[in-house]
C-alpha cells in the first residue's frame, strides 16, 4: 500500500456512529507484490487502485475484481481517493437509475465527494445536470460547467422553484438524493412521471 483513502464512512466509524462492527479503510493504491495462479492481466510491480479490506496497512490482499490499474499520470494519492466516490456515483446513476443521454439529473450536495463524481459521470453520459450546494461552494459547480440556471442552494426548498422554472415545468428524470424531510418532498415534486429517485442514504 502506497496510499489509503478515507471517506465519510471512516469518519462515522471513528466517531462510533457506524452501525455494527467495521474496520476503517476500504480503498487504497499501491504496487502488486504477488498474484494468484488464475490472474493473467496483472504482474508483480503493476500499480493498482481499488477496494481493499483493511486498507490502512502496509500490505493487503485484494480480490482481482475490485482493483484496476492506475493511469500513468496519476499519483498514488490521487488513485487512492477516487474508488468509492466514483463507484457509488456510477452505481447510482448507471446501474440503478439507468441515466440516458439527454435526460435531466439533479445531484444534491454536488460539491461533495460523490456529488462531484456524479456530476462528471452525468456529463460524460450526456445528461443535463442540475446541482445543489451551499452558496459558498457555487464557484466549484460553475467551474464544472454548470450555469446559474442549473445551480441552487441545498439549504432551503428554493431549488424546487428554480429548477421548475429552468425545465419549464417538465421536471427532472433522475434525482440523486442526500437530503431529508421537506427537502426530499421538494425533490420528489420535481420528478417527471416515471422518474427515478435514487437515495444515497
Amino acid at each position: 500500500v502506497r496510499a489509503a483513502g478515507l471517506n465519510f464512512r471512516d469518519v462515522l466509524i471513528a466517531l462510533g456512529m457506524y452501525p455494527g462492527e467495521a474496520t476503517m479503510g476500504s480503498e487504497a493504491s499501491g504496487i502488486v507484490l504477488d498474484i494468484g495462479p488464475d490472474i493473467t492481466d496483472l504482474t508483480p510491480g503493476d500499480r493498482v487502485t481499488g477496494l481493499f479490506p483493511d486498507a490502512l496497512a502496509n500490505v493487503v490482499i485484494a480480490d482481482r475484481r475490485t482493483i484496476t490499474p492506475i493511469p500513468a499520470d496519476w499519483s498514488y494519492t490521487d488513485a487512492a481517493a477516487f474508488p468509492i466516490v466514483y463507484l457509488t456515483a456510477y452505481y447510482g446513476l448507471h446501474d440503478l437509475a439507468a441515466l440516458k443521454p439527454g435526460e435531466r439529473v439533479l445531484i444534491h450536495a454536488g460539491t461533495g465527494g460523490v456529488g462531484t463524481a456524479a456530476i462528471q459521470l452525468a456529463q460524460h453520459l450526456g445528461a443535463e445536470v442540475f446541482a445543489t450546494a451551499n452558496p459558498t461552494k457555487w464557484p466549484h459547480l460553475r467551474a464544472m460547467g454548470l450555469d446559474d440556471h442549473h445551480i441552487a442552494t441545498s439549504r432551503t426548498t428554493d431549488f424546487e422553484t428554480t429548477f421548475h422554472t429552468t425545465t419549464q415545468g417538465q421536471g427532472i428524470h433522475v434525482i440523486l438524493n442526500s437530503l431529508t424531510d421537506n427537502l426530499t418532498d421538494a425533490s420528489l415534486r420535481l420528478l417527471t412521471p416515471n422518474g427515478r429517485f435514487i437515495e444515497m442514504g
